[in-house]
Parts: C-alpha cells; sequence; structure tokens
C-alpha cells in the first residue's frame, strides 16, 4: 500500500455545488471573493444562470452594479438596469493609492454619487418576486473611499439578498461584510479545509452471492462508480479498504491507494481506513465514509458535503434525501443515509469503535451533532444488495428502488 500524500491540483466546485451549499447555510447573502484571475467574475455569472433556471418562462431582473477597469485610465461603474456608467477611479501613473500595490488609482466621487448609490436605490426598491438578488460585482478599495455609497450598500446588504465579488483584501469595510452573520464567503483560494475520504469496500457480498464489487454496472465494475466519484482534488488523501484481491486490483490498475486486509468486522474497516490516511495527512480536518456500492452519488453532493463541512468543521455531516414539503407535508419525511462525513474531534472515537461497530454507532451516540445534507435525488442514497438492485439500479429510472441500509 502507497499511502504517499500526492499535490494535487487546485479545487474547483461546480456552480451548483456552491449554491447548494449555500442554500444548505440558510444565509442571506453570498460573497465571492479570492484573488485576481481565479474566476470570481465567471463564477457570479454562472450562478446567475443557475438562479434564472428557478423561474421558467420569465427571466428575472438582477439589479445592483458591476466596475470594469480600462488599463492605465479609468476604472468604470455600470447600473445592471439602466446601463448608465460613470468613473469611480482615474489611472495616477506611478502614484498608487491602492493599499495592496495593485493598481494607481484615485477615487472619483462623482461616480459613486451618480450612478452607484441610484443603482443601489433601485435595487432595493425592486420587489423579490421581480428581482431576487441584488448583484455586485465588485466591490474594492475605490467603493471605501465614498462614505454615502458605503452607507447605502450596507442598508442594501439589510433590506434584500446579495450576490457580491469582493476583492481578495484586508479592508476595514470588507471585513465587516465578510464578519456578518448572515453572509456566506466562497473564497476561491481556499475553498475547502483538508479532508479525507475511506472508500469501505470489505463486504463479502453473501446477499449478492458473488463480488458484487466487480460486478459490471454500466460496462465497467461496480466499484469504478465511487473511484470516478471521489476523484480530483476534492479530497486532501483517499484510501479504498477491502477485503476482495479484485478490487484491489482494479485500484491498483487505476494508480488509486488501496489497503488489502482480512479482518472480520466493520470497525476494522474504519479504523484500518482512517489510519492509513492520517499517516499520510496528519492535518486532516475530516473524514467521509463512503460506500463501494453507492454508485448513483454525484460529485457535485459530495463537493456541497465538503464544502459546508468547512465552513462548520465541528458537526458530522449525514446525507439524506427530503421530500418536497407542501400543504400537506410541513415537515416532509427524511430518508437517512451515507455518506457521513465526520470532523477530526471524533478521530478518536473512529479509531475505538466497538467491535462490529460502525460509523452510525457514533451517529447514535452523538446526534446533537448530526447536520444533514439533502440529495437532490433520491436515487444517490440507493446501495447494491442484490443481483436484483444492480438490475434495478442500471435502468432508466432507478427510483424503484431505495436503499434501506444506514450505517457506514
Amino acid at each position: 500500500m502507497n499511502t504517499k500524500s500526492i499535490e494535487m491540483p487546485a479545487f474547483r466546485a461546480a456552480p451548483k455545488s456552491i449554491l447548494r451549499s449555500f442554500q444548505d447555510s440558510h444565509k442571506t447573502h453570498l460573497l465571492i471573493t479570492g484573488s485576481r484571475g481565479v474566476g470570481k467574475s465567471t463564477l457570479l455569472n454562472e450562478l446567475i444562470s443557475l438562479i434564472e433556471q428557478d423561474f421558467p418562462g420569465s427571466k428575472p431582473e438582477f439589479p445592483g452594479f458591476s466596475t470594469r477597469a480600462i488599463p492605465k485610465k479609468r476604472v468604470e461603474i455600470q447600473d445592471r438596469i439602466s446601463k448608465k456608467t460613470g468613473t469611480i477611479g482615474m489611472f495616477l501613473g506611478q502614484r498608487s493609492l491602492d493599499p495592496a500595490g495593485g493598481c494607481q488609482m484615485t477615487p472619483c466621487p462623482n461616480g459613486f454619487l451618480q450612478v452607484g448609490i441610484p443603482a443601489i436605490r433601485r435595487a432595493m426598491s425592486l420587489k423579490n418576486e421581480d428581482a431576487p438578488w441584488a448583484v455586485i460585482d465588485e466591490i474594492g478599495y475605490l467603493e471605501t473611499s465614498c462614505r454615502p455609497f458605503l452607507d447605502a450598500l450596507l442598508a442594501l446588504f439589510d433590506t434584500r439578498p446579495v450576490i457580491a465579488v469582493i476583492r481578495k483584501q484586508s479592508l476595514p469595510f470588507l471585513d465587516a461584510l465578510k464578519s456578518r452573520p448572515d453572509v456566506f464567503v466562497m473564497d476561491l483560494d481556499q475553498p475547502l479545509v483538508p479532508i479525507g475520504c475511506v472508500i469501505m469496500a470489505s463486504g463479502l457480498g453473501k446477499r449478492f452471492g458473488s463480488d458484487k464489487l466487480i460486478a459490471p454496472f454500466m460496462g465497467e465494475p461496480l466499484i469504478t462508480r465511487i473511484l470516478r466519484t471521489t476523484s480530483g482534488s476534492l479530497f486532501a488523501s483517499r484510501i479504498v479498504v477491502t477485503r476482495s484481491k479484485s478490487v484491489l486490483q482494479v485500484c491498483q490498475n487505476a494508480g488509486i491507494p488501496a489497503l488489502f486486509h482480512e479482518l472480520p468486522d466493520r470497525n476494522d474497516t474504519v479504523r484500518l481506513g482512517l489510519n492509513a490516511l492520517l499517516a499520510a495527512r496528519p492535518d486532516l480536518q475530516g473524514c467521509l465514509f463512503a460506500l463501494g456500492d453507492q454508485p448513483l452519488l454525484s460529485t457535485e453532493t459530495l463537493e456541497t458535503m465538503a464544502l459546508s463541512f468547512s465552513k462548520k468543521e465541528q458537526a458530522i455531516f449525514r446525507l439524506c434525501f427530503r421530500e418536497d414539503s407542501d400543504s400537506t407535508h410541513p415537515n416532509p419525511p427524511v430518508t437517512l443515509g451515507s455518506p457521513v462525513l465526520f470532523p477530526n474531534r471524533f478521530f478518536p472515537e473512529l479509531l475505538t469503535l466497538p467491535k462490529g461497530k460502525g460509523g452510525s454507532f457514533l451517529l447514535r451516540n452523538h446526534p446533537e451533532c448530526v447536520h444533514l445534507i439533502s440529495a437532490e435525488h433520491p436515487y444517490e442514497l440507493m446501495d447494491v444488495d442484490t443481483p436484483e438492485d444492480l438490475r434495478l439500479l442500471s435502468e432508466p429510472d432507478p427510483l424503484l428502488l431505495l436503499s434501506r441500509k444506514q450505517d457506514i
């Protein structure tokens, strides 16, 4: 087994995962930040497109303002609705007023007063059904030079939901915005804390009648699905724990760390996997335990769990599915499932689980710490116990079968 830490490319979550994580947070405002050139405005536009999909048949307005720099000339502000444009900064040559030294600009208050503040007032006046969000791209150091403009921005945040790009810079106003309790901050430079992943692949498949994890599923071994879903840079370290030499061979062929063992119990799989990850990455803030036979779990759902966990590291995150609520179901039924993501404060307990127990032992002992993340579709929770399960999951409509297993 090779547990050497591999340098992973920078993680970039799908826009939908970010939106789901934000919605799970129950915050009001979404702020996007990050270093120059990391794609903040691109992400903003992608999120707007996703939000528009919630309004079929009508295109909502997104009032607010945007700014743009004309190199070595000026910075302009534009009202997103009226398209009126003004100048908020002028190029000064070699003299720099930017505390970060990033550009050489002097503020122009008239642009904020004549374009920026009217744009904000327009955003505050529109009804939520016509304009679900106010949109700002971006807030930087020039904006902090005009106190009336800052006061208008604060009033906007107190009035309606805002999605905004903000400069990656420590300034009193920007720091105050980011620290508001109703704000969700998406830092594209540091979206995640280090999280490990243990893929539980030690079942013997007695009910299946053979090694189910190498049974064909949509043209490839079943285990391949979770290997692909957990690939990339989402996890700081990952390992498959298995009692199947065939699964070990699949992992070795794919260059995926795997640990083969012959111990009988679920607690053995948890302990061996977590110990192996910690040997490679002792800095892990959390560890996700995923089933090897849960083929329809999506990468976006795992990203949502990881992003949400990174904002609330002390909670245990568990996947579930909540049916849509309506007038007859104010509290919609919830189906519980896997995977489960534990913070590192529970690692000692995971490493000393009672014989035959899995992660659900901790879930029962610490119900107050469990935070549920809802999958988009119930079939993401389904696992494979029998050949019939595998057949049904291969159908175009796998909703015919929900997983009945609640443990990891």
